[in-house]
């Protein structure tokens, strides 16, 4: 049984398109974001491509710093990275994306997708969809849960930021 959730922030100061152009896909945004705000240990953008149509896809190797429980700890050791690829469709203004875990990733599946929506005045919500399965017997559950929680926690730090480094002029 896969988990479903839904995660909402929103932001003052930026539309919709600056929001995909200044922010989501900034290099210095996404440096400041996984290293600074977030603290993780490792971040590379591995490959960013734009087509004629607007269309972007892009790689992104990430390892965050984890107080893991016991169980998970057990099962990837003390630290675990993971490659988020992603691609972001300019007719639907969507970012598509599916994480590859450094170990087990035949047993852990992780995806989803971002947009944002106009909220009136300058401010937008960005809506972040995620599904998450993993499929180890017996541990499975305790494992989405963690990985859930740590999502939303990511989320949450990573909207503070957002509103920070908009309210700095974007950069």
């Amino acid at each position: 049984m896969a988990t479903h959730f839904t995660v909402r922030h929103t932001f003052r100061g930026v539309d919709v398109d600056a929001f995909w152009q200044k922010v989501f896909f900034d290099p210095e945004y996404n440096r400041r974001l996984y290293l600074e705000a977030l603290g993780f240990s490792d971040f590379d953008i591995l490959e960013q491509t734009e087509e004629p149509n607007g269309a972007v896809t892009r790689t992104l190797r990430q390892t965050p710093k984890t107080e893991a429980p016991a169980v998970v700890k057990k099962l990837v050791g003390d630290s675990i990275s993971y490659t988020e690829k992603g691609r972001f469709d300019p007719a639907t203004k969507r970012w598509t994306y599916s994480i590859t875990t450094s170990k087990l990733a035949d047993k852990i599946r992780i995806g989803g997708e971002f947009w944002v929506e106009p909220k009136g005045g300058d401010a937008v919500e960005r809506v972040c969809t995620v599904d998450l399965e993993v499929k180890i017997f017996g541990v499975g559950k305790a494992v989405e849960g963690f990985i859930e929680k740590q999502t939303k926690d990511s989320y949450d730090k990573a909207a503070r930021f957002t509103q920070q480094f908009i309210d700095e002029g974007l950069g």
